[in-house]
Protein backbone atom coordinates (compact mmCIF):
# COMPACT_ATOMS: atom_id res chain seq x y z
CA UNK A 1 0.00 0.00 0.00
CA UNK A 2 1.55 3.65 -0.75
CA UNK A 3 1.93 5.86 1.62
CA UNK A 4 -0.68 9.05 1.62
CA UNK A 5 1.48 11.74 0.04
CA UNK A 6 -0.06 14.20 2.96
CA UNK A 7 1.75 12.05 5.48
CA UNK A 8 4.84 12.66 3.91
CA UNK A 9 3.69 16.26 3.86
CA UNK A 10 3.10 16.16 7.63
CA UNK A 11 6.33 14.43 8.30
CA UNK A 12 7.97 17.93 6.02
CA UNK A 13 5.81 20.67 8.20
CA UNK A 14 7.26 18.24 11.47
CA UNK A 15 10.45 18.36 10.10
CA UNK A 16 10.00 22.33 9.48
CA UNK A 17 8.18 22.96 12.78
CA UNK A 18 11.27 21.43 14.57
CA UNK A 19 13.71 23.92 13.65
CA UNK A 20 11.87 26.69 15.27
CA UNK A 21 12.72 29.12 12.57
CA UNK A 22 9.74 30.90 11.29
CA UNK A 23 9.32 34.63 9.47
CA UNK A 24 8.34 37.68 11.46
CA UNK A 25 4.76 37.04 12.80
CA UNK A 26 2.98 39.46 9.92
CA UNK A 27 5.41 37.86 6.99
CA UNK A 28 5.02 35.04 4.40
CA UNK A 29 6.91 32.82 2.74
CA UNK A 30 6.94 29.45 0.28
CA UNK A 31 7.72 25.82 1.29
CA UNK A 32 9.19 23.22 -1.24
CA UNK A 33 10.70 19.94 0.08
CA UNK A 34 11.90 16.89 -2.02
CA UNK A 35 11.16 13.53 -0.77
CA UNK A 36 11.51 9.74 -1.75
CA UNK A 37 8.86 7.46 -1.26
CA UNK A 38 9.76 3.54 -1.42
CA UNK A 39 6.69 2.13 -3.02
CA UNK A 40 7.43 -1.74 -1.72
CA UNK A 41 8.22 -0.77 1.64
CA UNK A 42 5.62 1.69 2.06
CA UNK A 43 8.56 4.35 3.44
CA UNK A 44 9.09 8.25 2.98
CA UNK A 45 12.76 9.50 3.74
CA UNK A 46 12.64 13.46 3.47
CA UNK A 47 16.04 14.60 1.83
CA UNK A 48 15.95 18.54 1.40
CA UNK A 49 13.71 21.38 2.12
CA UNK A 50 13.20 25.31 1.99
CA UNK A 51 11.84 28.04 1.79
CA UNK A 52 11.94 31.49 0.32
CA UNK A 53 10.33 34.23 -2.26
CA UNK A 54 13.14 35.90 -3.09
CA UNK A 55 16.08 36.55 -5.93
CA UNK A 56 19.07 38.61 -6.32
CA UNK A 57 19.07 41.50 -8.78
CA UNK A 58 21.63 40.57 -11.68
CA UNK A 59 23.96 43.37 -10.39
CA UNK A 60 24.22 41.84 -7.57
CA UNK A 61 25.29 38.84 -8.80
CA UNK A 62 28.49 37.49 -7.24
CA UNK A 63 31.65 36.29 -8.98
CA UNK A 64 33.07 33.85 -7.02
CA UNK A 65 29.93 31.58 -6.96
CA UNK A 66 29.40 32.78 -3.15
CA UNK A 67 25.86 33.59 -3.06
CA UNK A 68 22.81 32.26 -4.09
CA UNK A 69 21.35 33.97 -7.44
CA UNK A 70 17.83 32.64 -6.49
CA UNK A 71 16.19 31.70 -3.26
CA UNK A 72 13.13 30.68 -4.16
CA UNK A 73 11.71 27.39 -2.05
CA UNK A 74 11.32 24.92 -4.92
CA UNK A 75 15.27 26.28 -6.33
CA UNK A 76 16.96 25.57 -2.91
CA UNK A 77 15.14 22.52 -1.97
CA UNK A 78 16.42 21.04 -5.59
CA UNK A 79 19.80 22.06 -4.48
CA UNK A 80 19.29 20.85 -1.13
CA UNK A 81 18.25 17.34 -2.82
CA UNK A 82 21.30 17.77 -5.35
CA UNK A 83 23.37 18.33 -2.11
CA UNK A 84 21.85 15.41 -0.12
CA UNK A 85 22.44 13.16 -3.72
CA UNK A 86 26.31 14.04 -3.33
CA UNK A 87 27.03 13.31 0.07
CA UNK A 88 25.01 9.93 -0.26
CA UNK A 89 27.74 8.88 -3.02
CA UNK A 90 30.40 9.55 -0.94
CA UNK A 91 28.41 7.52 1.81
CA UNK A 92 28.09 4.90 -0.69
CA UNK A 93 31.77 5.21 -1.84
CA UNK A 94 32.87 4.95 1.95
CA UNK A 95 31.17 1.74 2.16
CA UNK A 96 27.88 2.60 3.80
CA UNK A 97 24.74 1.04 2.24
CA UNK A 98 21.64 2.88 0.40
CA UNK A 99 18.15 2.07 0.50
CA UNK A 100 17.49 4.89 -1.98
CA UNK A 101 20.37 4.75 -4.23
CA UNK A 102 21.97 1.63 -6.46
CA UNK A 103 25.09 1.37 -8.56
CA UNK A 104 24.91 -1.40 -11.48
CA UNK A 105 27.51 -2.81 -13.49
CA UNK A 106 27.21 -2.53 -17.29
CA UNK A 107 27.02 -5.78 -19.64
CA UNK A 108 30.66 -5.11 -20.14
CA UNK A 109 31.35 -5.49 -16.01
CA UNK A 110 31.95 -1.67 -16.29
CA UNK A 111 30.48 -0.01 -13.49
CA UNK A 112 27.43 2.23 -14.27
CA UNK A 113 26.67 5.77 -12.72
CA UNK A 114 24.42 5.48 -9.40
CA UNK A 115 20.67 6.18 -9.75
CA UNK A 116 17.53 5.53 -7.87
CA UNK A 117 16.38 2.04 -6.80
CA UNK A 118 13.87 0.67 -9.09
CA UNK A 119 11.16 0.99 -6.12
CA UNK A 120 12.11 4.42 -4.94
CA UNK A 121 10.11 7.36 -6.55
CA UNK A 122 11.03 11.25 -6.34
CA UNK A 123 8.26 13.69 -5.08
CA UNK A 124 8.19 17.31 -4.87
CA UNK A 125 5.96 19.31 -2.69
CA UNK A 126 5.42 22.66 -2.74
CA UNK A 127 3.26 24.92 -0.44
CA UNK A 128 1.58 26.91 -3.39
CA UNK A 129 1.43 26.80 -6.88
CA UNK A 130 4.99 27.55 -8.61
CA UNK A 131 5.16 30.46 -9.83
CA UNK A 132 5.79 31.53 -13.55
CA UNK A 133 3.60 29.78 -16.52
CA UNK A 134 1.62 26.92 -14.15
CA UNK A 135 0.05 30.17 -11.92
CA UNK A 136 -1.00 32.57 -14.51
CA UNK A 137 -4.96 31.60 -14.44
CA UNK A 138 -4.45 31.14 -10.47
CA UNK A 139 -3.16 34.35 -9.75
CA UNK A 140 -5.12 36.26 -12.00
CA UNK A 141 -8.53 34.74 -10.39
CA UNK A 142 -7.51 36.87 -7.04
CA UNK A 143 -6.45 40.55 -8.66
CA UNK A 144 -9.06 42.96 -8.38
CA UNK A 145 -10.31 44.15 -11.83
CA UNK A 146 -7.98 47.10 -12.37
CA UNK A 147 -4.71 45.14 -11.69
CA UNK A 148 -5.93 42.03 -13.72
CA UNK A 149 -6.68 44.45 -16.61
CA UNK A 150 -3.09 45.71 -16.75
CA UNK A 151 -1.79 42.59 -16.12
CA UNK A 152 -3.94 40.75 -19.04
CA UNK A 153 -2.35 41.11 -22.48
CA UNK A 154 -1.44 39.35 -25.51
CA UNK A 155 1.31 41.53 -25.90
CA UNK A 156 4.22 40.13 -24.35
CA UNK A 157 6.21 42.35 -22.13
CA UNK A 158 10.14 41.13 -23.29
CA UNK A 159 13.25 41.26 -20.82
CA UNK A 160 16.36 41.57 -22.83
CA UNK A 161 18.88 38.69 -22.50
CA UNK A 162 22.24 39.74 -22.20
CA UNK A 163 23.04 36.28 -24.56
CA UNK A 164 20.30 34.67 -25.98
CA UNK A 165 16.50 35.34 -26.99
CA UNK A 166 13.56 37.01 -25.00
CA UNK A 167 11.73 36.30 -22.31
CA UNK A 168 8.82 37.48 -20.78
CA UNK A 169 8.97 39.85 -17.37
CA UNK A 170 7.54 38.20 -14.17
CA UNK A 171 3.57 38.60 -13.86
CA UNK A 172 2.98 40.54 -17.21
CA UNK A 173 0.41 39.07 -19.95
CA UNK A 174 -1.81 36.67 -17.95
CA UNK A 175 -3.56 35.67 -21.08
CA UNK A 176 -0.18 34.05 -22.62
CA UNK A 177 0.18 30.57 -21.79
CA UNK A 178 3.25 28.47 -22.42
CA UNK A 179 6.29 31.59 -22.23
CA UNK A 180 9.16 31.08 -20.53
CA UNK A 181 8.67 34.04 -17.55
CA UNK A 182 11.62 35.78 -15.15
CA UNK A 183 11.98 36.57 -11.61
CA UNK A 184 10.71 37.90 -9.68
CA UNK A 185 6.87 38.53 -10.49
CA UNK A 186 6.88 41.97 -9.61
CA UNK A 187 7.01 44.71 -12.50
CA UNK A 188 8.80 46.99 -10.00
CA UNK A 189 11.54 44.90 -8.63
CA UNK A 190 14.88 44.91 -10.60
CA UNK A 191 15.53 42.75 -13.11
CA UNK A 192 17.12 39.29 -13.24
CA UNK A 193 18.52 36.30 -15.46
CA UNK A 194 16.05 34.05 -13.20
CA UNK A 195 13.71 32.10 -14.79
CA UNK A 196 10.74 31.41 -13.05
CA UNK A 197 9.81 28.16 -11.18
CA UNK A 198 7.51 26.41 -13.84
CA UNK A 199 10.01 27.12 -16.12
CA UNK A 200 12.94 25.63 -14.05
CA UNK A 201 10.34 22.42 -13.20
CA UNK A 202 10.11 22.13 -16.86
CA UNK A 203 13.74 21.87 -18.09
CA UNK A 204 14.52 19.12 -14.64
CA UNK A 205 11.74 17.05 -16.76
CA UNK A 206 14.11 16.81 -19.40
CA UNK A 207 17.15 17.07 -17.95
CA UNK A 208 16.87 15.66 -14.51
CA UNK A 209 17.35 17.17 -11.03
CA UNK A 210 21.09 16.67 -10.75
CA UNK A 211 22.43 19.58 -12.83
CA UNK A 212 25.62 18.82 -14.72
CA UNK A 213 27.63 17.97 -12.37
CA UNK A 214 25.96 15.47 -10.93
CA UNK A 215 25.79 13.81 -14.29
CA UNK A 216 29.21 13.30 -14.54
CA UNK A 217 28.18 10.10 -11.64
CA UNK A 218 24.29 10.12 -11.46
CA UNK A 219 21.54 9.15 -14.31
CA UNK A 220 18.84 11.65 -14.64
CA UNK A 221 16.80 12.12 -11.02
CA UNK A 222 13.49 12.61 -12.75
CA UNK A 223 10.18 13.58 -10.44
CA UNK A 224 7.40 11.77 -10.21
CA UNK A 225 4.94 13.48 -8.97
CA UNK A 226 4.63 17.08 -7.95
CA UNK A 227 2.10 17.69 -5.16
CA UNK A 228 0.79 21.12 -4.49
CA UNK A 229 -0.79 22.44 -1.37
CA UNK A 230 -2.88 25.97 -0.85
CA UNK A 231 -5.45 25.55 -4.03
CA UNK A 232 -9.16 25.72 -3.26
CA UNK A 233 -11.30 22.86 -4.10
CA UNK A 234 -13.15 24.44 -7.23
CA UNK A 235 -9.84 26.21 -8.55
CA UNK A 236 -8.08 22.35 -8.60
CA UNK A 237 -9.01 21.88 -12.44
CA UNK A 238 -7.89 25.03 -13.69
CA UNK A 239 -4.98 24.73 -11.73
CA UNK A 240 -3.93 20.93 -12.41
CA UNK A 241 -4.58 21.72 -16.37
CA UNK A 242 -2.04 24.94 -16.33
CA UNK A 243 0.34 23.23 -14.42
CA UNK A 244 0.76 19.79 -16.92
CA UNK A 245 1.13 22.53 -19.51
CA UNK A 246 3.57 24.70 -17.61
CA UNK A 247 5.49 21.61 -16.37
CA UNK A 248 5.39 19.42 -19.61
CA UNK A 249 3.01 19.90 -21.78
CA UNK A 250 4.76 23.04 -23.74
CA UNK A 251 7.65 20.60 -24.21
CA UNK A 252 5.78 17.40 -26.16
CA UNK A 253 5.76 19.21 -29.14
CA UNK A 254 7.19 18.68 -32.18
CA UNK A 255 9.71 16.41 -32.47
CA UNK A 256 11.23 17.31 -29.53
CA UNK A 257 10.69 14.05 -27.13
CA UNK A 258 11.63 11.70 -29.69
CA UNK A 259 15.11 14.07 -30.45
CA UNK A 260 15.52 13.70 -26.54
CA UNK A 261 15.06 10.17 -26.52
CA UNK A 262 17.23 8.99 -29.29
CA UNK A 263 20.16 10.10 -28.13
CA UNK A 264 22.36 8.04 -25.93
CA UNK A 265 22.22 7.67 -22.23
CA UNK A 266 18.72 7.32 -20.00
CA UNK A 267 17.42 10.94 -21.19
CA UNK A 268 13.72 11.24 -21.63
CA UNK A 269 10.60 13.95 -21.42
CA UNK A 270 8.98 12.74 -18.27
CA UNK A 271 5.31 14.35 -17.21
CA UNK A 272 4.84 13.78 -13.53
CA UNK A 273 1.49 13.35 -11.81
CA UNK A 274 0.49 16.81 -10.86
CA UNK A 275 -1.81 16.10 -7.05
CA UNK A 276 -2.71 18.62 -4.48
CA UNK A 277 -3.22 18.01 -0.24
CA UNK A 278 -5.03 19.81 2.02
CA UNK A 279 -2.30 20.34 4.60
CA UNK A 280 -1.84 23.81 5.30
CA UNK A 281 1.60 25.06 5.58
CA UNK A 282 1.39 27.47 8.86
CA UNK A 283 3.05 30.05 7.20
CA UNK A 284 1.61 30.63 3.79
CA UNK A 285 -0.06 33.57 2.36
CA UNK A 286 -3.57 31.87 2.60
CA UNK A 287 -3.37 29.92 5.80
CA UNK A 288 -2.34 33.31 7.26
CA UNK A 289 -5.07 35.45 5.85
CA UNK A 290 -7.24 32.27 7.06
CA UNK A 291 -6.45 32.96 10.66
CA UNK A 292 -7.07 36.57 10.41
CA UNK A 293 -3.53 37.62 9.92
CA UNK A 294 -3.29 41.13 8.68
CA UNK A 295 0.17 40.14 6.32
CA UNK A 296 2.51 43.10 4.90
CA UNK A 297 4.54 40.71 2.64
CA UNK A 298 7.00 38.02 1.77
CA UNK A 299 9.79 36.89 4.30
CA UNK A 300 13.02 38.45 2.86
CA UNK A 301 14.60 35.50 4.89
CA UNK A 302 15.17 31.84 3.17
CA UNK A 303 15.75 28.31 5.65
CA UNK A 304 17.53 25.63 3.66
CA UNK A 305 17.48 22.42 5.31
CA UNK A 306 18.67 18.68 3.74
CA UNK A 307 18.96 15.43 5.64
CA UNK A 308 21.80 13.37 6.89
CA UNK A 309 24.45 16.40 7.15
CA UNK A 310 27.87 15.30 8.19
CA UNK A 311 27.84 18.77 9.64
CA UNK A 312 25.39 22.18 9.48
CA UNK A 313 22.10 20.46 8.94
CA UNK A 314 19.78 24.05 7.79
CA UNK A 315 21.13 27.63 7.56
CA UNK A 316 18.72 30.79 7.44
CA UNK A 317 20.01 33.00 4.19
CA UNK A 318 19.23 36.46 3.23
CA UNK A 319 20.20 38.09 -0.12
CA UNK A 320 22.22 35.40 -0.85
CA UNK A 321 24.38 34.97 1.66
CA UNK A 322 23.86 32.99 5.34
CA UNK A 323 22.53 35.40 7.46
CA UNK A 324 24.79 37.18 10.34
CA UNK A 325 27.57 37.26 8.19
CA UNK A 326 29.54 40.36 7.46
CA UNK A 327 30.82 41.34 3.83
CA UNK A 328 34.37 41.05 4.55
CA UNK A 329 33.56 37.25 5.83
CA UNK A 330 31.63 35.85 3.29
CA UNK A 331 34.21 33.91 1.07
CA UNK A 332 35.50 31.87 4.33
CA UNK A 333 34.87 28.48 3.88
CA UNK A 334 32.97 28.36 7.39
CA UNK A 335 30.61 31.38 6.01
CA UNK A 336 30.00 30.08 2.73
CA UNK A 337 25.78 29.15 2.19
CA UNK A 338 26.07 25.22 1.88
CA UNK A 339 23.92 25.34 -1.09
CA UNK A 340 25.96 28.04 -2.84
CA UNK A 341 27.78 27.42 -6.39
CA UNK A 342 31.08 27.29 -4.29
CA UNK A 343 30.19 25.27 -2.44
CA UNK A 344 28.59 22.70 -3.84
CA UNK A 345 31.84 22.54 -6.51
CA UNK A 346 34.12 22.28 -3.42
CA UNK A 347 32.02 18.92 -2.57
CA UNK A 348 31.64 17.76 -6.12
CA UNK A 349 35.84 18.09 -6.62
CA UNK A 350 36.28 15.31 -3.92
CA UNK A 351 38.04 12.28 -4.82
CA UNK A 352 35.15 10.12 -4.74
CA UNK A 353 33.12 12.23 -6.80
CA UNK A 354 35.18 13.67 -9.29
CA UNK A 355 39.02 14.81 -10.46
CA UNK A 356 38.34 18.04 -11.77
CA UNK A 357 40.96 20.92 -10.94
CA UNK A 358 39.09 23.56 -13.88
CA UNK A 359 36.95 26.10 -13.53
CA UNK A 360 33.15 25.63 -13.01
CA UNK A 361 32.35 27.03 -16.04
CA UNK A 362 34.44 24.87 -17.90
CA UNK A 363 33.39 21.61 -15.77
CA UNK A 364 29.88 22.06 -16.22
CA UNK A 365 30.68 22.47 -20.16
CA UNK A 366 32.80 19.14 -20.18
CA UNK A 367 29.66 17.18 -19.05
CA UNK A 368 29.04 16.62 -23.04
CA UNK A 369 25.70 14.26 -22.48
CA UNK A 370 24.09 16.40 -20.00
CA UNK A 371 25.29 19.66 -22.33
CA UNK A 372 23.92 17.97 -25.67
CA UNK A 373 20.39 17.79 -23.91
CA UNK A 374 20.52 20.81 -22.35
CA UNK A 375 21.00 22.53 -25.88
CA UNK A 376 17.84 20.67 -27.65
CA UNK A 377 15.88 22.33 -24.97
CA UNK A 378 17.39 25.88 -24.83
CA UNK A 379 19.61 26.32 -28.01
CA UNK A 380 18.65 28.45 -31.05
CA UNK A 381 17.96 25.38 -33.66
CA UNK A 382 14.67 25.15 -32.68
CA UNK A 383 14.45 23.88 -29.01
CA UNK A 384 11.25 24.24 -27.30
CA UNK A 385 12.87 27.01 -24.63
CA UNK A 386 14.88 29.00 -27.13
CA UNK A 387 14.40 32.29 -24.77
CA UNK A 388 15.55 30.53 -21.92
CA UNK A 389 17.53 33.65 -20.51
CA UNK A 390 21.90 31.73 -18.81
CA UNK A 391 23.85 33.59 -16.55
CA UNK A 392 26.94 32.42 -17.97
CA UNK A 393 30.12 32.36 -17.73
CA UNK A 394 30.66 35.58 -16.31
CA UNK A 395 29.85 34.38 -12.59
CA UNK A 396 30.69 31.37 -13.34
CA UNK A 397 34.91 31.40 -14.25
CA UNK A 398 35.50 30.70 -10.04
CA UNK A 399 38.00 27.13 -9.42
CA UNK A 400 37.96 24.61 -7.24
CA UNK A 401 40.85 26.47 -5.30
CA UNK A 402 39.37 29.41 -5.33
CA UNK A 403 36.12 27.88 -4.11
Amino acid sequence: MFLNHDEAIEQILATYSSLKISPPSSQWTILASFFLKNTVADVVKVISMATGTKCLPTSRYPMQGEALHDSHAEVLARRGAVRWFMEEVIRLARGVDSQWLARQEGEDGCRQKYALREDVKLILYVSTVPCGDASTRYLAAFQDPEMAALKDSSRPAAVEAPDVGLATRGRDNYSLYGALRTKPGRADSPPTLCMSCSDKIAAWNVLGIQGALGSSFLEPLYLNKVVIGEVPEQMRGVVKEDCERALWGRLDVGDFRSRVESLPGKYALHKPLISFTPVPFIHSRATMVEAGVVVSGSCNDSLSWFADASGLAFEVLINGYRRGVSPKHRLRDKSLPLLCKSSMFKLFNQPVTSESSSTYFKTKQSILEYQNIKKLLIGANGGPFVGWIKSGEKWETFGAASA
